[in-house]
């Protein structure tokens, strides 16, 4: 059992209050597949690295969405989901 908060109750989900699962969310465990070839290649370990921080970029905006404007959010999303999906785009090649 894995849990990030010493009280012993896993989460299946992180918490939108953010203080249940939020770490442990954040880790890879094992990468199959082509996301392991991908951790392999030194051509595509960065591009790895970007789209993790791109992905934790984006649970953050989550996660502050109540304190922002409407318009701002899906601005920064947006911004951050296309960013996302060239990253990909070039990882798939």
């Amino acid at each position: 059992m894995f849990e990030d908060t010493g009280k012993g109750e896993a989460v299946r989900a992180p918490s939108v209050d953010g203080s249940e699962g939020r770490l442990l969310a954040s880790l890879t465990m094992v990468r199959f597949g082509e996301a392991q070839k991908a951790a392999l290649d030194p051509a595509k370990r960065d591009l790895l690295a970007k789209k993790e921080d791109l992905e934790r970029r984006i649970d953050v905006l989550k996660y502050q969405k109540a304190a922002m404007t409407q318009t701002n959010y899906e601005q920064q999303l947006k911004a951050l989901l296309v960013d996302l999906a060239r990253v990909q785009a070039t990882l798939d090649k």
